[in-house]
């Protein structure tokens, strides 16, 4: 396997969870704190709806793969700049005081789970379109995630908040470098 495969294998997951991990942090900071067991519960489904809708997206893509010849290296510039550009606008956006989530409730972590998991389904699209292993992927996206979501909510009054945008601006902005460093390398 080539070095730039594995590049995009190991950064693009780890890339993808910061976004959980941003999420995780602004939890734990707020609200009446964390009940015990939910930082598990709460990774635990972060991980598995994330590596579902995953390979949700590489499938659904498949379809547009075989209709579409020469056009995969646009389709992970384009799937990549949306995901950069959503996670770059949600650190913008995001502010502590203003969370009014309980955390420690099923339904709030599915809901999070699912809007996150947008981000997913457009990583897996272009995962697709690189031809990258889907199985490994799969896995190091959901091992990433379930790791990072539970340091955040676990450790997430140790760090300030400002870290946990920080962290999800610079996940974005690699996603649109990644982008098009593999545009260009293919394309060129």
């Amino acid at each position: 396997m080539s070095s730039i495969i594995s590049m995009y294998v190991t950064i693009l997951p780890l890339l993808l969870a910061m976004s959980y991990f941003s999420i995780s942090l602004s939890n734990a900071r707020g609200g009446e704190g964390i009940k015990p067991g939910t930082p598990l519960k709460a990774a635990l489904i972060f991980a598995l709806l994330a590596g579902g809708l995953f390979v949700a997206g590489y499938h659904a893509a498949g379809v547009l793969a075989r209709r579409s010849e020469g056009t995969g290296e646009w389709v992970v510039l384009v799937m990549l700049m949306i995901t950069g550009v959503r996670m770059i606008i949600h650190a913008w956006k995001k502010k502590a005081e203003d969370k009014v989530y309980d955390i420690n409730l099923l339904p709030v972590i599915f809901a999070l789970a699912l809007a996150l998991g947008m981000n997913m389904l457009f990583a897996g699209v272009a995962v697709r379109f690189m031809d990258l292993s889907v199985t490994r992927f799969a896995w190091t996206l959901s091992l990433m995630v379930l790791f990072l979501s539970f340091s955040g909510l676990l450790f997430g009054l140790q760090f300030k908040e400002s870290f946990g945008r920080a962290m999800e601006f610079i996940a974005g902005t690699g996603l649109l470098a990644a982008g098009v460093l593999y545009f260009y390398s293919v394309a060129l």
